[in-house]
């Protein structure tokens, strides 16, 4: 599969269907951050909020407006959001590790990373492991015994993935598009694998498109087999419910293809997600 159909997540300014411009207020990057470090990975942690914690994590190139829109939705829902700034290192300024990458930016630094494995079909790096610590160090530093992980297209597999770890209460995996190469591979290694089908109780939310090339139905299936049917929230959404102005294929249920209107099925997801993390958390 090529790179391409997951890389096109533009980070521009986006219009609402009708013409309606998304705020500069709602789409203000956090201003707040502290750097994490597990072992020899560090990144900046920008975060907002006062609640139980969210981990967002960036889509494919990275930060853009509508990931704040994202981000600031979910503080205003009652949560403290953590966003990872996952292309800069620990010691990045706030104003640094907010900057949205330009598209070849972002494809580079993915495709170069050591953390991040786009072609990986058994596991996700070492970025994984940072992740789930993180999760653990929210525990502490929140003091809430329970933390949500939400992911979008390049992260969305690692809500599974960091799920494994006994903290994280609710996952959200937004079109999951990892291994690019791979349509029904899940970017788990067995030994994951095994462990989130030990989390009886904890449910998966899957957000796609129906027609979204870079998260297929097979890659789902795979993940239905996985775990157990039972435990896959999954939502489909007709590629006509997309935003006109954004993506030129339908893929970004929760940011660039969001129409944010009462009525619209994309919005309905979103307010499916924070419902769960709601009941969740």
């Amino acid at each position: 599969m090529s790179l391409f159909p997951c890389a096109v997540v533009a980070t521009g300014w986006v219009t609402e269907q009708g013409g309606a411009e998304v705020s500069a207020e709602s789409t203000a990057p956090f201003t707040e951050i502290f750097a994490f470090r597990e072992g020899e990975i560090g990144h900046p942690v920008l975060f907002a909020g006062r609640g139980p914690p969210v981990i967002l994590l960036h889509e494919l190139p990275g930060f853009g407006p509508e990931f704040w829109r994202l981000a600031r939705y979910i503080v205003e829902s009652g949560f403290t959001v953590f966003t990872p700034a996952l292309y800069q290192p620990a010691d990045a300024s706030a104003t640094r590790a907010a900057e949205a990458s330009g598209l070849a930016a972002g494809l580079i630094r993915a495709c170069i990373s050591r953390e991040i494995h786009l072609f990986a079909s058994d596991g996700t790096g070492p970025l994984t492991d940072w992740l789930r610590a993180l999760a653990r160090h929210l525990v502490q530093r929140c003091g809430h015994p329970r933390v949500g992980v939400v992911g979008l297209c390049m992260t969305g597999n690692f809500a599974w993935s960091v799920a494994v770890e006994p903290v994280v209460s609710a996952s959200v995996a937004a079109e999951p598009s990892l291994p690019l190469h791979r349509a029904h591979a899940v970017a788990l290694t067995p030994a994951d694998a095994d462990a989130l089908r030990a989390r009886e109780d904890l449910p998966l939310m899957v957000l796609r498109f129906a027609g979204d090339p870079a998260c297929r139905a097979g890659r789902i299936d795979t993940l239905r087999a996985c775990v157990g049917a039972e435990r896959v929230q999954e939502h489909v959404l007709p590629d006509t419910a997309k935003n006109p102005q954004g993506n030129p294929f339908p893929h970004a249920v929760l940011t660039r293809d969001l129409i944010d209107r009462a009525g619209e099925p994309t919005r309905a997801a979103l307010d499916a997600v924070i419902a769960h993390l709601r009941e969740r958390l």
